[in-house]
């Protein structure tokens, strides 16, 4: 993924100098706002997560003339019978879409014998749908749009639509032909969405690292009460420092980066100082790119280590001695960490160990055209992997608690930047050359496991962004997890079981942000992604960042939903003023939080998605984000295994939040109601571009009082806070059988408030019959 430097948004790198209290300024007028409902797929480009699956053809898919609209179009010349230009995604849901759309211009013959058909993701193979799709001839240098619906191509409402081919029906070669504005076209939305909850069917537990966040040293606002109060009000759990593409030059004792003489705005000390005031963990990236191995294991022993340690570190793989320069010494004065404010780390008053806990090798080590590395062979999985095992061995002598993360990505053959080292996979039979395939299996050789691997994710690549291709890539997660449990199966085996998977940056475009990082839109994606992510086995996500820097050389297309005509990574700009990102991050504690359970729910319409919990108290929340942009859904709540109570509330954020934050008319946070229900089964409105989170609180139970028998064998019970209601008595005469064994003998009735009776004729002869009662 082509990722760039991240710490800035500004023009110049010049522009990380000085504080960055600054960052960039850009003023820009409101511009109404646009939604867009249609999943786009080739537009001057294809779309992030779109590829090409042509065969037998000729193509250009930046060719400049004839074009419908904007600047480039297709042009496609089939160079043999049944050959076709084709486009494919990993299998998506498609049941929004009714047809797909395109222009095409004949060329100079026109008249070329065309038809369409359908693929569908099956074992993780594009398999051509048996359906064929006449198109009517082209005509001669002329734009027509046609419009196919997708049950045409035997695609409609399938879960693993993976794209489709137009190819020549003829039996031969057909002249250039041109294609252009390539969509998927939204169908009407449904009239009613089921929504299902099932409280009875758990999937994981919650983990309170899924709330972290990128805390980068170029921050000029990050040691501040108000920095402190907007971490806690987004319930931050993790911290991660000291921030992207930075850590790979930045030497932490002295905060700055490679030969710089000038220090960053926030250093160590001020990341500390705001952790411990959140009382956040801390993610730690150590420097791999220019770093040592002592430098990493002098800095778990700076914040992990006692006071009076005087841990020996040695000389490193450079053979530069640390502790002999006098590094080891200065470490134990009073003098080094000094931050812009003027303090420094012993004046913070640490009188115990940090006990920083989560340390990273690196970033994105494998990005060789964006990451900086000065090892010998950079870029490079093996040579990542064997300095990789002493930085491990270094920092574990120094704090063996900690746990430290390697540099992963997805896909055995992704970022291959070396192939003098291939690793075999047995159960495939085959070799691989791929960044992670190859660092797993030369860890294993050596003997070494790592606690975790990291990974991010950024679905969208900058120009080809997508308002509903954005909101469509949250499944994504789960081919991720999948992909990397595979790989840890395959290099590492079972020692490698208890390797976590933790991401520890995601937004949505992997570089230039355009509006599309401070709209609404990102805001819901926010939600969204991590709420697919509970589902998978990652078990933590740091969202990249808190504050970046404003700029508008991204994309600022009208296509684009939101009024802010610029982009920012951050959650809040340059001071202290959100963005819908930060809302609909402490809309997620209303969620979920640790140690909560994850349960199964379901919607059957892919443009509002539900996610429920069961909350440690109790209750149960069911999060529902509506991804369509014009259509309040009506949405009808099933839940399964849970008995609410009649009132419950609601949390929600969308369009009136986003808007009174441009016009200054009405509160930007957060909106808080109750409503009522009767029973499992509800309706509820879910308004366009919204997040919403319920809470159904559970029956209290029933406090017993009494229980007396009359001579007929009829038994009167009375409770004092169960009125209006019935009950299930199920008897047994043995009362250490499991539950499975007990028999349903009726159902108790109230006979007045707080009074209920059921019958049981066998009680009145046998004397030892024991009952249990549960609601119905």
């Amino acid at each position: 993924m082509p990722k760039y430097l991240k710490r800035t948004s500004c023009n110049s790198w010049w522009s990380r100098v000085l504080t960055f209290s600054f960052f960039c300024a850009v003023l820009a007028g409101s511009r109404a706002a646009y939604a867009q409902a249609d999943l786009m797929i080739y537009s001057d480009s294809l779309a992030s997560g779109w590829g090409d699956s042509s065969y037998n053809i000729t193509l250009n898919y930046a060719n400049t003339a004839p074009v419908y609209s904007g600047s480039d179009s297709i042009s496609a010349t089939i160079t043999s019978a049944y050959g076709g230009i084709g486009v494919f995604h990993a299998g998506l849901t498609d049941g929004a879409y009714s047809s797909v759309s395109f222009w095409l211009n004949g060329g100079a013959s026109g008249g070329q014998h065309l038809q369409m058909y359908g693929n569908l993701e099956v074992a993780g193979n594009n398999t051509a749908q048996a359906a064929r799709y006449s198109l009517n001839a082209p005509l001669a240098n002329t734009w027509q749009q046609y419009t196919v619906p997708l049950s045409a191509l035997g695609v409609a409402n399938a879960t693993n639509f993976s794209g489709f081919v137009i190819q020549d029906s003829g039996g031969s070669s057909e002249p250039t032909f041109y294609l252009d504005d390539i969509q998927l076209n939204s169908a009407a939305a449904p009239a009613i969405v089921h929504l299902t909850v099932n409280a009875g069917q758990s999937i994981r537990t919650a983990d309170a690292r899924w709330f972290g966040i990128n805390t980068p040293d170029w921050d000029g606002n990050l040691d501040t009460p108000q920095t402190i109060a907007l971490l806690t009000n987004m319930d931050e759990q993790v911290l991660r420092f000291p921030g992207g593409s930075e850590s790979d030059e930045y030497h932490w004792l002295y905060n700055r980066s490679l030969n710089d003489n000038w220090s960053w705005a926030s250093g160590l000390g001020n990341f500390i100082h705001v952790a411990t005031n959140v009382n956040a963990q801390a993610m730690t990236t150590v420097n791999y790119g220019t770093g040592s191995t002592n430098e990493a294991a002098a800095w778990v022993a700076y914040v992990n280590a006692s006071t009076t340690s005087t841990q020996p570190l040695g000389v490193d793989a450079s053979g530069f001695n640390w502790q002999t320069a006098g590094y080891w010494a200065s470490l134990r004065a009073a003098t080094p960490l000094q931050s812009n404010d003027g303090k420094n780390f012993l004046r913070l008053g640490r009188s115990a160990p940090l006990n920083f806990k989560y340390w990273e090798i690196g970033n994105e080590v494998y990005g060789a055209s964006w990451e900086t590395d000065s090892n010998t062979v950079p870029h490079d999985p093996y040579t990542y992997a064997m300095r990789a095992k002493d930085y491990i061995s270094l920092m574990k002598a120094v704090d063996p608690a900690i746990k430290i993360g390697v540099v992963a990505t997805p896909g055995e053959n992704s970022d291959v930047n070396n192939t003098s080292h291939p690793a075999y996979n047995a159960r495939e039979g085959s070799y691989h050359n791929g960044w992670t395939a190859v660092m797993l299996a030369t860890l294993k050789s050596q003997g070494v496991t790592p606690d975790f691997l990291i990974h991010h994710r950024y679905p969208q690549n900058p120009g080809n962004e997508s308002d509903a291709g954005l909101l469509d890539t949250t499944g994504g997660w789960a081919a991720d997890a999948a992909d990397l449990r595979q790989q840890i199966t395959d290099y590492i085996g079972a020692a490698g079981t208890n390797i976590e998977l933790l991401c520890t940056e995601n937004n949505s475009v992997s570089s230039g942000p355009g509006k599309q990082s401070t709209s609404l839109v990102n805001g819901l994606y926010k939600a969204d992604s991590m709420a697919q992510l509970m589902q998978t086995e990652f078990n933590a996500l740091c969202w990249w960042d808190l504050r970046n820097g404003q700029g508008t050389d991204g994309n600022l297309s009208p296509s684009l939903y939101g009024w802010r005509e610029y982009g920012d990574y951050g959650v809040v700009d340059s001071g202290y003023n959100p963005y819908p990102a930060y809302y609909t991050s402490k809309l997620m504690r209303d969620f979920v939080g640790g140690r909560d359970t994850v349960i199964s729910a379901g919607s059957d319409y892919s443009l509002l998605s539900a996610y429920a919990v069961h909350r440690l108290d109790g209750s149960l929340t069911i999060l529902v984000v509506n991804k369509d942009p014009d259509n309040t859904v009506t949405g009808q709540v099933a839940v399964a295994g849970f008995t609410p109570t009649p009132g419950a509330a609601a949390y929600f954020y969308g369009m009136p939040q986003d808007n009174a934050a441009e016009t200054g008319i009405g509160s930007p946070e957060i909106a808080q109601s109750n409503f009522s229900i009767v029973g499992t089964n509800f309706n509820y409105l879910f308004p366009p571009y919204s997040a919403t989170v319920l809470t159904l609180s559970p029956i209290s139970p029933p406090q017993f009082n009494r229980l007396t028998m009359q001579a007929n064998g009829t038994f009167a019970l009375e409770f004092t806070n169960y009125t209006g209601l019935s009950f299930t008595v199920l008897e047994s005469t043995n009362l250490t059988l499991p539950l499975t064994g007990w028999t349903i003998l009726g159902t108790a009735n109230e006979t007045s408030p707080g009074q209920y009776q059921f019958s049981d004729p066998q009680a009145v002869n046998n004397p030892q019959r024991f009952y249990r009662i549960r609601s119905p």
